[in-house]
C-alpha cells in the first residue's frame, strides 16, 4: 500500500554539477517527464533545485569526458557524468522528455534546419519566420569575396558577418594561435577593429536559432559575438579551427601552470577555478617576461582591445606580464615582481595594470612556486633565503612532532600560520604573499615566532619528549631533536 517514490522517474542517477566558481560538486539527479531536480546526496534527500522542461532552451554535450550543458531560461547547468555513455543516455532521455512534453519543438527545429538547403546552402535570406531574431538579414546579397592578403601569421581568414544592433555587417576575420582580429575593409584596406586574445575566448558554440546551420557564436570575457559563415560547412571549420587553437593555447598554459612540476594537482585545481579569466598570466610568475612591443599587440590594448600608440592613447606597460595596456586598465598601481624577486632577487615593486594586479591578489595565498625547482641558487647567493631556507625545514621538523601531538597544541599553530599549513608539508613552497613579506624584511621575523612556539611546546610536552633521540655516538642521556640544528646533525 505504500507510494513508489519513483513512479514517473525516466532516469535518476548522480552527476556532478560545477559551480560558479569551477567546483564540482556532486548531486543526486532525477528526471522527470516535466522536471529536471537536484538533490543533496543526504539521507533526507533535500531538493535544492528544480528546472521545467517546458523552459529548457538548449543541450548538448561537450566534452569526450562526460561533461555536458543544460540551458533554462537563460541559466546554464554545467553537469558531468561519469562516463560519456552515461552522459548521452540522460541528454536522450530529456530529449525523448522534451519531445513528449513539447511536440511542437520538433517541427520548429525541423523548419529552422532545413531551412538553408531551402534557400541556398549557406544563405540567411528568404523567409524572415526562421529568422525572427534579424528580420533585415541580407540573403543573397551577401559578399563573401576578400581580395586582401592574409596576414602572415593567420591560420585562416575569411569574410565573416557580425550580428552589429541585429544587423549583419561583414568583417574579415583572421584567426592565429594567439589572436581572432576582425577587419573592416575602408577604402580597399584592412583596418583592425578589435582583437580577441585567444586566453579570452571561453566558447564557440553553433546557433542555429539565428536562421540555420551557417551561423554561429564565440563567447569571449568581454562580448558575445554572433556570426554567419557562408555556408554550414565554413562554420564547422571555423568551429573547429578555433576549438583547435584554443586547445592548443590551453595546453600550452597547462604546461605553464605546472611552472617545471612545482604544482601539485590540488595547486593545479585550485587555480583553474580562481583564475579562470586571467589563466594565461601564470606563464608569467616564474618567467621574467619578454617585451614583444606595441606592433606585436597590433597597437591595441592587451586589456579592453582599445587602440593605443603615441598617436593615440599612451601605452603603459605592465612589468609583469611585459604587455601594453591603456590608462584605463594601467592605474600605475605597483608591487613587487615575483618573478624578478625569485630569479634576480629584484625587490623593486613596479607598475603593473589593473587585470595582473588582481591576478596577484586572487592567487596571493597559494603556495604555488617551488622554489628548489624553480631557482634553487638563490639559496646559495642570498643570505636571508639562506637563513629563510634554514629556518623553513626546522619549522617542518617542529611540526612533525605537533601532528603527532594530542595535546592540542597543532590547533593553536595553524591559528598562528593563519592558513598557510603548507609551511609545515614543504619548506621550499612559497605564495605570492611569503615574497611580498620577504621583500619587506618581516617574513623571517615571522617564521622565528612560529618555532620559537613549536620548540617552546616540543620542550615541555611530556609526549612530545618522549618522541626524542639521544646520540647514537656516545649514548649519553641528553635528549636531542632533529630541528636542533646548532646542536645536531643527521
Amino acid at each position: 500500500g505504500l507510494s513508489n517514490p519513483f513512479r514517473g522517474l525516466l532516469k535518476l542517477g548522480s552527476l556532478e554539477r560545477r559551480g560558479a566558481m569551477g567546483i564540482w560538486k556532486e548531486f543526486s539527479c532525477e528526471l522527470s517527464p516535466l522536471e529536471f531536480r537536484l538533490f543533496l546526496e543526504h539521507e533526507d534527500r533535500i531538493c535544492v533545485e528544480s528546472y521545467s522542461l517546458l523552459r529548457c532552451e538548449a543541450l548538448a554535450l561537450t566534452h569526450s569526458d562526460g561533461r555536458f550543458e543544460l540551458v533554462f531560461l537563460g541559466k546554464k547547468l554545467c553537469l558531468r557524468a561519469p562516463s560519456r555513455d552515461e552522459a548521452e543516455d540522460w541528454l536522450d532521455r530529456i530529449r525523448e522528455a522534451l519531445h513528449k512534453c513539447r511536440p511542437q519543438l520538433e517541427e520548429e527545429e525541423w523548419e529552422t534546419l532545413e531551412y538553408p538547403e531551402a534557400s541556398g546552402e549557406g544563405q540567411a535570406g528568404g523567409s524572415h519566420s526562421a529568422s525572427p531574431l534579424h528580420s533585415d538579414v541580407p540573403g543573397n546579397s551577401l559578399d563573401w569575396t576578400a581580395t586582401h592578403e592574409p596576414e602572415l601569421d593567420a591560420i585562416k581568414e575569411s569574410v565573416l558577418y557580425v550580428d552589429v544592433d541585429k544587423t549583419w555587417v561583414p568583417f574579415i576575420f583572421s584567426l592565429s594561435l594567439e589572436t581572432l582580429k576582425c577587419f573592416k575593409v575602408r577604402n580597399k584596406d584592412k583596418i583592425l577593429s578589435n582583437s580577441y586574445g585567444i586566453e579570452t575566448i571561453q566558447d564557440i558554440l553553433p546557433d542555429t536559432s539565428l536562421g540555420g546551420p551557417a551561423f554561429f557564436k564565440v563567447i569571449t570575457s568581454k562580448a558575445v559575438l554572433k556570426l554567419q559563415a557562408q555556408s554550414a560547412d565554413e562554420a564547422a571549420s571555423w568551429r573547429k579551427l578555433v576549438r583547435t587553437v584554443l586547445m592548443s593555447y590551453l595546453e600550452s598554459a597547462e604546461e605553464a601552470l605546472t611552472l617545471g612540476g612545482s604544482l601539485d594537482g590540488n595547486s593545479q585545481m585550485v587555480l583553474k577555478n580562481i583564475v579562470k579569466e586571467n589563466g594565461f598570466l601564470l606563464q608569467y610568475l616564474v618567467a621574467i617576461p619578454v617585451e614583444k612591443g606595441l606592433d606585436a599587440q597590433s597597437f591595441i590594448c592587451a586589456g579592453c582591445s582599445r587602440q593605443i600608440g603615441f598617436s593615440f592613447v599612451k601605452p603603459k606597460l605592465c612589468a609583469f606580464s611585459g604587455l601594453y595596456y591603456c590608462d584605463s586598465c594601467h592605474r600605475d598601481d605597483e608591487t613587487v615582481i615575483p618573478s624578478r624577486l625569485i630569479h634576480n632577487w629584484d625587490l623593486m615593486k613596479r607598475g603593473v595594470c589593473r587585470q595582473a594586479l588582481k591576478f596577484l591578489t586572487q592567487i596571493r595565498n597559494q603556495p604555488l612556486i617551488n622554489l628548489k625547482l624553480v631557482n634553487e641558487s638563490l639559496y646559495e647567493h642570498v643570505e636571508r633565503m639562506s637563513r629563510i631556507c634554514r629556518s623553513r625545514e626546522q619549522l617542518k621538523l617542529l611540526g612533525d612532532y605537533l601532528i603527532m601531538c594530542r595535546s592540542g597544541a597543532l590547533k593553536e599553530l595553524s591559528k598562528r600560520l593563519d592558513h598557510r599549513n603548507y609551511l609545515l608539508e614543504c619548506p621550499h613552497k612559497y605564495s605570492v604573499s611569503d615574497l611580498r613579506q620577504i621583500a619587506e624584511g618581516v617574513f623571517e621575523t615571522f617564521l622565528q615566532s612560529l618555532i620559537q612556539f613549536a620548540s617552546h611546546h616540543v620542550y615541555n610536552c611530556d609526549l612530545c619528549t618522549q618522541r626524542g633521540f639521544i646520540c647514537q655516538i656516545c649514548n649519553r642521556s641528553d635528549i636531542i631533536f632533529p630541528f636542533e640544528f646548532d646542536m645536531t646533525i643527521r
